[in-house]
């Protein structure tokens, strides 16, 4: 066992996916974080377990960014505990958690200046859990970008790169880290809704490896889809987790993100016999939930 999670185990607590009597692959129990007076995460604790897609949705300002950056080691919680693989890593810098299979991207893509689409997810590559020399890991990263479906863009600099293709390239330099947990930023902002749809379906395809995923997103249409659980934040506070057809009906949760417009559409549609987990791809309803997205979590 690696010397980075010979440390205290955690109770198995919480609740999960389809493995719930195993020990959870991720685990954060009564993690705060302070930023002055300010709790930017209050008091939160939730379990994921192996093969679960988790989203995550919340108003701007809930938490849910620091929530991954405490996950991915970009900064360390006032109190409280976050369990890996049953093990604390609440002490461990980015790099260890990465070597241990935690993997994220950012809201903001931002390619490595003066590297080609390969040479950036060859990064990935380099530093991710199998630590690999160049030559393997620019197979590593040819296999990627087959499987993001931008292998014919590999030679393109990141400015001449889509918002679309710049988003893509942020998952695939994740994915070459080989990471058991992938934690996903806001990868759907300010696509159109049939890359919306594609991004979806990649989730899905990225979650079939073998890959655990945790996704915030502000479009509620997407996260319906893809997700097994819905967590929600406000203030920093979880105010709800199940399944997404019960967390989009929760009073709580209508009042105080998705809003009353919200709440009338989704009694339309099952007033229609409409899926409230099914992707809508029409563009009025894409609209719709567009119009929740915002901006920094």
């Amino acid at each position: 066992m690696s010397d980075a999670l010979s440390q205290p185990m955690a109770s198995d607590a919480g609740h999960g996916g389809d493995d719930q009597g195993s020990m959870p692959l991720l685990q954060l129990e009564g993690i705060i974080k302070r930023f002055g007076g300010l709790a930017a995460v209050d008091n939160l604790s939730f379990s994921l377990h192996k093969g679960e897609i988790l989203g995550v949705i919340g108003p701007n300002g809930a938490g849910k960014s620091t929530m991954v950056d405490l996950i991915g080691g970009a900064t360390t919680p006032t109190s409280g505990t976050i369990f890996y693989q049953g093990h604390a890593i609440t002490g461990l810098s980015p790099h260890q958690r990465t070597h241990l299979g935690i993997a994220r991207t950012f809201q903001v893509a931002q390619p490595f200046k003066g590297l080609d689409v390969r040479e950036n997810v060859m990064v990935g590559a380099l530093f991710g859990q199998q630590r690999l020399n160049r030559v393997q890991a620019l197979h590593v990263a040819d296999e990627v970008l087959e499987r993001v479906n931008r292998a014919h863009k590999a030679t393109l600099k990141g400015d001449q790169l889509t918002i679309a293709d710049r988003k893509r390239l942020e998952i695939a330099r994740a994915l070459a880290t080989d990471p058991q947990l992938l934690l996903l930023d806001e990868v759907m902002a300010g696509l159109t809704p049939v890359e919306v749809a594609q991004a979806v379906e990649l989730i899905r395809q990225i979650n079939n490896m073998g890959v655990t995923v945790l996704v915030i997103e502000h479009i509620v249409g997407a996260i319906a889809s893809v997700s097994n659980r819905v967590l929600v934040l406000h203030h920093g506070r979880k105010i709800a987790e199940d399944e997404p057809a019960q967390v989009l009906s929760d009073p709580k949760v209508i009042e105080a993100y998705l809003g009353e417009r919200y709440a009338q559409r989704r009694t339309q549609q099952s007033a229609g016999g409409l899926s409230t987990t099914r992707i809508e791809t029409r563009s009025a309803s894409f609209a719709d939930d567009q119009q929740l997205s915002g901006g920094d979590s």
